[in-house]
């Protein structure tokens, strides 16, 4: 039996393409979610400075910021001195690029791994 179309490609592509763009975007924000709390989790375990009050590792935190065309994963201290934790002595007690260098192959392998089912 030969293939025949109901509708014109042109009639159905926008609807589905529209469709997939969601879920895409959907799959990937539920991704952030749940990673994002695991990349705090790392932060907190993984900072090398001496704690003195301890406000500096409670106060790391990450945010996902769902935005209309993308969406926003982002890291940081939630104390003022955060900014020199992380560039003086040489980046010595940074937590943030360490994250970065950490998590951001796994967050790519897992995007990756939604296409390649």
């Amino acid at each position: 039996m030969p293939f025949v179309w109901n509708k014109a490609p042109v009639e159905v592509f926008p609807g589905g393409y529209d469709s997939y763009a969601r879920d895409v975007y959907q799959t990937i924000l539920a991704l952030c979610l749940i990673r994002s709390a695991q990349i705090e989790a790392w932060m907190k375990a993984n900072a090398v400075w001496t704690d003195r009050t301890g406000n500096a590792r409670q106060s790391l935190h990450t945010d996902v910021l769902a935005l209309k065309t993308h969406i926003r994963l982002a890291l940081s201290h939630g104390m003022s001195y955060g900014k020199w934790l992380e560039l003086a002595h040489g980046g010595e007690y940074a937590i943030i690029t360490p994250a970065l260098d950490f998590w951001g192959p796994v967050l790519w392998e897992d995007v990756r791994g939604l296409f390649n089912q």
